[in-house]
């Protein structure tokens, strides 16, 4: 991705993350969520089970494909390019030639780019019945273009992919009987991924089937839901709130901040403690987000990464917040530590 002067603000960045913290930076835990490694059969067993609810859905409310990058390709073209077996050319207005494509699902291969659909791994039906109907739009944007695990999309053959609908893996697997395994491994990471639940059935269907597999470790960083089973105690209910009114953050690398104030709680925070953080930038990479506590403390949820070129924050971070007082005022401080692109902090909310 073009971004300007990258060392510099790198340096830039870290300075003025030291200034905001000053002598109490406490580095939280996990960077994004958690990186949840995990066997199979064990990352199927942790999957929570929830009855499934269709009401309100609409494919418009997960808006995809974007071109989050700029680059004039969006989402479906970035996915058609990383995941070629012949590198395509690249025309004007991202028209591909020359590639070719193989379809896990079905052992074909094509040449045409129109034979190809992007197939969102766990459908968005699916994902909203299992949890993405409580999200924000801009959650349900992140997951529909999600860019940031191979795993979440896939380019396949487009019959199959309209056969495959929003079934799920009790009512659907690929035609291909030698890559069930690595099918039903890749389901369970995106629901990690993204903190969704599975019905009965399909944790039926998971677990039964899973059994004749290798019990091969899964890794995945999730996005949402903190590792999809398994995880730390939630903190205590009733300390907490969500601040909902946009905030600008500016692209001059100055640290802007949104207020949460917690009443009625003088207890100690809790050790899982949950920052639950969205924020709309094109490059997520530039951001560093900080939690600071009403004495001043500060939590680094996210620090900046020039290799992350995806679009927007939307995470749930766990901090041990077991030194502080719920009670009081907690900012959340934002900061955009490479030149080029401004966004605004949508919404966070916190637990302690």
């Amino acid at each position: 991705m073009p971004r300007l002067h990258r060392a510099a603000w790198s340096c830039l960045g870290v300075a003025l993350v030291l200034a905001v913290a000053g002598t109490s930076l406490v580095l939280a835990r996990p960077a994004m969520a958690a990186t949840v490694s995990k066997p199979l059969r064990t990352m199927i067993a942790d999957l929570p089970v929830a009855s499934e609810v269709r009401t309100g859905y609409n494919r418009d409310l997960f808006p995809h494909w974007i071109d989050a990058d700029g680059d004039g390709c969006n989402t479906r073209y970035e996915v058609l390019i990383a995941e070629s077996t012949t590198t395509p050319t690249i025309g004007s207005g991202c028209s591909l030639s020359g590639g070719r494509w193989f379809s896990y699902y079905d052992g074909a291969t094509w040449t045409a780019p129109a034979d190809v659909d992007i197939d969102h791994f766990v459908p968005l039906a699916e994902a909203w019945d299992s949890g993405a109907r409580n999200w924000t739009t801009a959650q349900r944007q992140s997951y529909a273009n999600d860019l940031g695990d191979s795993r979440s999309l896939a380019a396949v053959t487009d019959n199959v992919n309209q056969s495959k609908g929003d079934q799920d893996p009790a009512e659907w697997m690929p035609s291909v009987s030698s890559v069930h395994c690595r099918y039903l491994g890749e389901w369970a990471a995106v629901k990690t991924r993204w903190g969704l639940t599975v019905d009965s059935a399909e944790k039926s269907s998971l677990t039964s089937r899973a059994a004749s597999c290798s019990n091969v470790t899964i890794t995945v960083q999730t996005v949402l839901g903190g590792g999809g089973g398994g995880g730390t105690t939630p903190p205590p209910s009733g300390c907490g709130g969500t601040n909902g009114t946009n905030v600008t953050v500016p692209d001059t690398g100055a640290v802007v901040s949104s207020t949460i104030t917690v009443s009625g709680c003088s207890r100690p925070a809790s050790a899982s403690s949950t920052v639950e953080v969205h924020i709309v930038h094109t490059y997520r990479g530039d951001l560093v987000v900080t939690l600071v506590a009403p004495d001043g403390s500060a939590y680094t949820l996210k620090a900046s990464s020039s290799s992350d070129s995806a679009a927007n924050v939307n995470a749930t971070y766990s901090v041990n917040l077991s030194t502080e007082t719920a009670g009081g005022g907690w900012q959340l401080r934002v900061q955009d530590v490479f030149s080029g692109d401004t966004g605004y902090l949508d919404t966070w909310t916190l637990a302690v």
